[in-house]
C-alpha cells in the first residue's frame, strides 16, 4: 500500500487526495461523511479535496435522493491524463529550447581599487584554475611597482600548470614566465588599459592612479572578447628566439 500511495503522490496527487481516491476505489461510491470516516479526514475539508480530484479528472459526483455521492474515475484515466500531459509538453518543447538558447546570462560586475585590487584579480585567476589571456599593459604589470607581484603570480601559474597568452607592443618592456606565450600587435590595437580574460570572467585594469580594476562575470561577454583576442592572436607577429630568451625571467 505504501508503494501505491507513493506512486500516486509522484503522479501529482497530494497526500489527502491520495487517501480519498483510494477510499473511493474501495467504496465504489461514497458520501463526504463516509469518506471522512474511512480516511480520518475532517468532513469540512472533504468537499475541497473531492473538488480537486474532480478537477484532476480522478473523480466525479452524482446526486441520489438529494445526497451527493462521489465516485473514483477508472485508474486508466490517470494514465491517459499523464500521457496527455507528456504529449502537451512535447508540443511546446521546441519553444522551451528556443527560449533557453536566447536567455540572457546574468552579469555580475565589481570594481576594485589600488594595488591590492590588482593582487585580488591575480588571486582570482589562480583560484579559478583556468588558462588566461591578457591584452596590453605589459609595461605597467611588469614595472617596478608591480614587478614582485607579477613574478609571484607567474611562478604560481607555472606550478599550477596554468598557461597564459599575451598580446603586446613589440617595443614594450615586459617579462614572461615559462608558462606564457606572447606575440606582438601594432600599438593601434592597444589602449592604456589591460584586458584579462579567464573562464567566464574578464577584468579591465585602468593604470591611472589610484588604479582601478573592473571585473565582469558573464559567459557570453567573456566568450565574445576571447574571440576577438583569438582573432588578433592568429595575425600577430611571433617573437624571435632571442627575444624570448631576453624576456623569460625565470
Amino acid at each position: 500500500m505504501v508503494k501505491t500511495e507513493e506512486a500516486l503522490r509522484a503522479f501529482g496527487l497530494e497526500e489527502n487526495e491520495t487517501k480519498v481516491y483510494l477510499a473511493l476505489l474501495d467504496y465504489g461510491e461514497a458520501t463526504a461523511t463516509q469518506l471522512s470516516e474511512r480516511t480520518g479526514l475532517g468532513r469540512v475539508h472533504m468537499y475541497q479535496i473531492t473538488d480537486k480530484l474532480i478537477h484532476r479528472g480522478a473523480a466525479s459526483s452524482i446526486l441520489k435522493g438529494g445526497v451527493k455521492y462521489f465516485l473514483a474515475s477508472a485508474p486508466e484515466t490517470l494514465l491517459k491524463d499523464l500521457e496527455q500531459k507528456e504529449e502537451d509538453l512535447r508540443a511546446i518543447l521546441p519553444e522551451l529550447k528556443k527560449r533557453q538558447n536566447t536567455v540572457n546570462f546574468e552579469t555580475k560586475a565589481e570594481v576594485l581599487r589600488g594595488k591590492e585590487g590588482v593582487n585580488t584579480v591575480l588571486k582570482m585567476i589562480l583560484a579559478e584554475g583556468k588558462d588566461y589571456v591578457m591584452l596590453g599593459g605589459g609595461e605597467q604589470c611588469c614595472g617596478e611597482e608591480f614587478s614582485l607581484m607579477m613574478s609571484i603570480f607567474v611562478k604560481r601559474c607555472e606550478k599550477e600548470k596554468l598557461n597564459g597568452r599575451l598580446l603586446e607592443r613589440e617595443e614594450a618592456k615586459f617579462f614572461v614566465g615559462k608558462n606564457e606565450e606572447y606575440r606582438f600587435i601594432p600599438k593601434e590595437f592597444l589602449s592604456s588599459t589591460t584586458l584579462a580574460i579567464w573562464g567566464n570572467k574578464m577584468a579591465i585594469f585602468v593604470w591611472t592612479k589610484p588604479y582601478y580594476m573592473i571585473i565582469v562575470e558573464n559567459k557570453e561577454v567573456a566568450r565574445s572578447n576571447l574571440s576577438t583576442f583569438d582573432y588578433l592572436w592568429k595575425s600577430a607577429k611571433r617573437p624571435s628566439g632571442k627575444d624570448i630568451i631576453l624576456r623569460r625571467k625565470f
